[in-house]
């Protein structure tokens, strides 16, 4: 800081001339300072130097005047420096800050300023000011404090070890060095590298290198070094001195863990041995060739060619062939193919050195399949007396082929005739089992057919949870038509009343004819009263339009009589019996009518429509939820899979089967929005036991036929499959046989698409419909379910016991997998094992569990009774 002279000098103090010259010294400071020099009182500027003027861009004497404020950019900071100042200089301290000042442009720079009272004791004598730009000094200590920086997370950071040395001392390191050899941080400090080394010899050699590192030059070596454990590794060392010239200032070693490296070279100079090996004992010619000149080749090919060692070295491959024309077309051939990554097999004659020629099987690798650059190997093996076997059984073989031939026709003679003997009988006996199946009159099954399709109807129906309707039909008034125009007219008019009916009803359902004028219709898989109504009014309807029997037209027309499966009877003759009974009650109405057998069907009728219209509000009310039951490997009796089952919360009856309410929404069609979300629900949660880290197991979900009627059904699967995240090999659909029997386009294509991303298909209840084994073939069908029914007596019954065989062996021939379902017992399982079946499900290893349970099965190795361990 400038000294200021005293404001009012005493004649005791100097010379008049004395305090001139001391003037003229101050003011020439002022003038030439490299600082501001500000003189203020009162918050005015009393003075300035030009050096000031000039830094604060204001023409030289403007500041005079001026209040202080003009060299803060804003009067928050002027209030905070003033308040800071005051105290200071009012002690009489040097006051000493920083701040972003401004010119009287307004273009801010750094600004040191200094200050003192000139007289601490009178606040009226002013202040100075000494102001010192130091924006670029800032700038500079900023540019090398980010030097630093960079240079640290360098250090910090690099993947290799990195140490400063003097005199073969290190003087600090990076953590990655201390880590490569084992040490913890800062223990390196101030060690000799010696440690590094594994003998006084080794350390010696490495002192060697601080020669060449004198000339400025890099020194790098690989050298085996040692960890703090004891533990040697290779090491590569790359060295320089920080100055070349001052080598006490030290050096800068970079050091990597090439161990990983030498590993591989060891690995790859093994191989080099055993392939040179290789070559020099094969059996076979090996050759190298590039440009289609041989690069080099093993002694066993020189010697199948009658060349000394190295004779064909550098050789065109045209020198062995045998003829120009044959290595000409040969060469763009085997170029192409072997360019495309294939392995070239050919076989071909090959010249020796003395002309003579002898057939080679060549096979041959581009070493590189994307270019010619780096050749080809080939192997070639002498075949000349395989060739000769070979055309040995040629000759063999066209003899025998022509005795052959000469017998084949004689059996075609005998066998033509037998098929024909034989398709004659076959046919013969075709017509006797149609005949014994069939009403001979109308060609509708007769009864015995009737009574065991309605036999098999409720027997699915009690599995299922579903019901049969039973039709009886009679017509009205038929004696008066027999009577008074004949028999023969009277069977005209049942010929054609059965043509009607029939094509009246679904194809699934069973027209028979009972005897004489009556019919019974049979409906499986429905207990609807609304359908029965339905197709009751049908068949009535059907009748309205007169027949034309020998020319004349005659109306007749039917009373119907109807039973359900269970609410009517539990048994085929039953059935019969209530819905004949109903049919009479018809009449007594006044024939023309249909009437259900009692009125507890009325009853019924109004449960099944509150249940409808409950099972609509679940849907909103998302009252379905999933139970799961695993699927066994018999032979392990390790969980293989598991399938989804849907169950219905009903909130005044409880938890409800899907037997309860499956079949009417399918009926009713919320069959395609329960199974939408069954779908989703089973996807998702398959993902969230997966996410769990669970075993990874397929799902299986059922599909019904109205499901499949959807047009957008495989793109409801693939939305729900990408949405919940789960693999399409995970997921398993089963469907029931009457599916596949639609054998529609939609049906064909949809089955295909699902298949085709992955998806395993089943067919559930297999063997309880009546369909034909065709499908099989025709669809990607990967699984057989056998339905309970025949599981249930395979230990007591023998002929459930023959079903399942010859399902499970038809699965075997069909490479399809088979799956027992309903298994209770170990005797069941027992069996199924001995006859080849693969999976099985069934109260034996668990009931269908909720989500929360079921999680156990997962974590047991193998499941038996129960599933217990």
């Amino acid at each position: 800081m400038a000294t200021i002279p005293p404001t009012d000098p005493s004649p005791a103090e100097g010379s008049e001339a004395e305090l001139r010259q001391t003037l003229l010294e101050y003011e020439a400071i002022l003038q030439n300072a490299s600082v501001g020099i500000i003189f203020t009182r009162g918050r005015k500027v009393l003075h300035c130097n030009p050096r000031a003027s000039e830094m604060f861009g204001w023409p030289h004497g403007e500041l005079t005047g001026q209040l202080d404020s003009v060299f803060y950019p804003s009067p928050d900071i002027y209030r905070r420096v003033g308040e800071t100042a005051i105290p200071i200089l009012s002690s009489g301290n040097l006051f000493d800050t920083q701040f972003l000042a401004r010119t009287k442009s307004g273009t801010a720079f750094l600004c040191r300023m200094r200050a003192k009272a000139i007289n601490p004791n009178s606040t009226g004598v002013g202040t100075i000011w000494i102001a010192e730009d130091i924006t670029e000094q800032k700038r500079s200590q900023d540019a090398l404090l980010q030097l630093a920086l960079e240079q640290k997370a360098i250090l910090d950071n690099a993947v290799t070890g990195i140490a400063f040395l003097r005199n073969r001392t290190i003087v600090r390191c990076n953590r990655r060095l201390e880590e490569l050899f084992g040490y913890d941080p800062g223990e390196l400090n101030d060690a000799p590298i010696r440690t590094f080394y594994t003998s006084d010899e080794a350390y010696e050699i490495g002192g060697k290198p601080y020669s060449i590192l004198a000339k400025g030059e890099a020194n790098q070596r690989e050298q085996i070094m040692v960890r703090k454990n004891g533990a040697k590794f290779w090491c590569r060392i790359s060295g320089r001195a920080i100055s070349p010239t001052e080598m006490e200032k030290g050096t800068v070693w970079l050091f990597e863990d090439i161990s990983d490296r030498k590993i591989a070279e060891e690995k790859i100079n093994r191989v080099l041995l055993e392939q040179k090996l290789i070559l020099d004992h094969a059996t076979v010619g090996i050759v190298f060739i590039k440009d289609r000149r041989i690069q080099r080749c093993n002694l066993r090919f020189e010697q199948m060619l009658g060349y000394g060692p190295g004779e064909l070295d550098n050789k065109l491959t045209n020198t062995y062939y045998a003829s120009q024309e044959t290595w000409s077309e040969a060469g763009p051939r085997i170029r192409q193919g072997l360019l495309n990554g294939q392995i070239f097999k050919t076989e071909l004659e090959v010249k020796r050195k003395d002309g003579t020629l002898f057939w080679c099987n060549l096979i041959g690798k581009a070493i590189d399949s994307h270019s010619d650059s780096e050749g080809h190997i080939w192997i070639y093996e002498d075949i000349t007396e395989r060739k000769r076997d070979q055309q040995a059984l040629l000759k063999a073989r066209d003899d025998l082929e022509q005795r052959v031939d000469e017998r084949t026709a004689e059996l075609a003679r005998a066998n033509a005739k037998l098929v024909a003997e034989v398709a004659e009988r076959r046919l013969a006996e075709e017509r006797i089992r149609h005949l014994a199946q069939h009403d001979v009159l109308t060609d509708l099954p007769n009864r015995t057919v009737m009574e065991d399709r309605l036999a098999q109807a409720v027997a699915l129906a009690q599995r299922s949870g579903n019901g049969v309707i039973v039709m009886f039909i009679d017509l009205d008034r038929f004696k008066t038509i027999n009577d008074s125009l004949g028999h023969a007219a009277g069977d005209d008019l049942l010929r054609c009343l059965a043509t009607r009916i029939k094509s009246t009803v679904r194809e699934g359902d069973t027209v028979s004819r009972w005897g004489g004028d009556e019919f019974v219709v049979i409906l499986p898989e429905t207990h609807s009263p609304r359908t029965a109504a339905v197709v009751a009014t049908k068949l009535s309807q059907c009748f309205e339009t007169p027949f034309l029997v020998e020319g004349r037209e005659l109306y007749v027309t039917p009373s119907i009589g109807i039973s359900v499966f269970p609410d009517d009877g539990d048994t085929p003759n039953i059935l019969i019996r209530n819905a004949d009974a109903a049919m009479y009650h018809a009449k007594e109405m006044g024939r023309n009518n249909y009437q259900f057998f009692t009125r507890q069907m009325n009853t019924t009728s109004a449960q099944r429509l509150q249940l409808e219209n409950d099972l609509h509000r679940a849907i909103d009310r998302q009252e379905f939820i999933l139970h799961f039951q695993p699927r066994v490997n018999i032979k392990t009796r390790a969980m293989c899979g598991y399938e989804a089952l849907v169950r219905w919360q009903h909130p005044q009856k409880g938890l409800l089967s899907s037997s309860t309410f499956v079949p009417l929404a399918e009926e009713t069609g919320l069959i395609v929005k329960i199974g939408e979300w069954v779908l989703r629900a089973a996807c998702e949660q398959n993902r969230r036991w997966q996410a769990e880290g669970r075993a990874i197991h397929p799902i299986a979900v059922n599909l019904s036929a109205r499901q499949f009627r959807q047009k957008n059904l495989v793109e409801m699967i693939t939305r729900i499959l990408v949405e919940s995240g789960l693999d399409a090999r995970l997921l398993e659909l089963e469907i029931t046989e009457s599916v596949l029997m639609q054998h529609t386009e939609e049906t064909i294509g949809a089955l295909d698409a699902l298949s085709a991303m992955g998806m395993r298909i089943s067919v559930d209840d297999f063997g309880t419909g009546y369909s034909s084994l065709a499908y099989l073939k025709r669809f990607p069908v990967d699984y057989i379910k056998i339905d309970q029914s025949f599981v249930r007596d395979i230990t007591t019954d023998p002929e459930d016991a023959a079903i399942v065989s010859a399902i499970v062996a038809l699965a075997h021939n069909l490479r399809l997998r088979s799956v027992a379902e309903g298994v209770e017992t170990e005797d069941q399982l027992g069996f199924l094992a001995r006859c080849g079946c693969q999976e099985a499900q069934g109260y034996y290893f668990s009931e269908p569990l909720p989500a929360n349970e079921f999680p156990r099965f997962f974590d047991q190795k193998s499941l038996t009774a129960l599933g217990n361990d």
